[in-house]
């Protein structure tokens, strides 16, 4: 492992992943934050296939049990990355070496930390004027009695072209690229009404206006929780505000 980390070298990275096995090795806060950001990153996942792909023939007609799966799995994976992000701050503060990793891939990431929380602050305050700009367009001529002049599938539409082209995809898969399947991987991309004991277990998923819109602000969201969590885990040793947040322990993660 240490030699496959370390023949990484790449043109903006200087010694690469030189030194990266050492602190996994050693340090139980690094090992625990990518373990935790993985494990959470899992659990996100999982919470969506359980209910877009049914593993068993009946809990797709249990609603309250897929409703507490999903919103459970979710929270988890919540917990879990925001708790990887708390260990990789304390990380950098108890158990990073600046002198034993000069110029790596670690080292050449906090020297740049300034120009990654900026482009990151850049795209949150794009995708919060602009997506959450979209509903309070809505509310305003809902609030106007207008109706049409609305972002919606009656009013002024905004197709996911490209969410809907990926699920036309998946349905015509089984006749052209997939000419062995005899169905598509999930009835959510097209096809029949799937239904058990008169009980709707899954049916297709046409994707419209409220789609796009409730998307882009999950876009919104993810994005502004990766710029705090990150600029804790960048800033955890020092910033403006605290330069010596190094020398007073885990206290002042994020001081933005």
């Amino acid at each position: 492992m240490k030699e496959i980390l370390e023949a990484h070298k790449g043109p903006f990275t200087g010694a690469g992943h030189t030194g990266l096995y050492e602190i996994l090795t050693t340090s139980w806060h690094a090992q625990l934050a990518i373990n935790l950001a993985m494990m959470g990153s899992l659990s996100i996942i999982v919470a969506h296939h359980m209910y877009a792909m049914p593993p068993y023939p009946y809990i797709a007609t249990d609603y309250a049990t897929q409703l507490s799966l999903f919103t459970h799995h979710m929270w988890i994976g919540g917990f879990c990355v925001v708790g990887g992000s708390a260990h990789g701050a304390i990380f950098m503060v108890r158990d990073y070496n600046p002198a034993k990793n000069y110029n790596n891939l670690l080292d050449r990431v906090v020297r740049h930390r300034d120009s990654i929380i900026s482009h990151l602050n850049w795209v949150c305050i794009f995708l919060g004027f602009h997506s959450f700009g979209l509903y309070i367009h809505n509310d305003t001529m809902r609030a106007l009695g207008r109706a049409p002049d609305m972002f919606s599938d009656t009013g002024i539409p905004l197709k996911p072209i490209f969410a809907q082209a990926i699920q036309n995809l998946h349905l015509l898969a089984p006749g052209s690229t997939a000419p062995n399947a005899l169905t598509t991987a999930s009835y959510v991309f097209g096809g029949d009404i799937v239904s058990v004991g008169s009980k709707i277990a899954i049916m297709p998923i046409k994707l419209s206006t409220a789609d796009f819109m409730v998307h882009h602000i999950h876009a919104f969201t993810i994005h502004v929780t990766v710029l705090i969590l990150l600029k804790g885990v960048l800033y955890a040793r020092s910033s403006k505000l605290i330069p010596d947040k190094a020398n007073l322990g885990f206290r002042f993660p994020c001081d933005g």
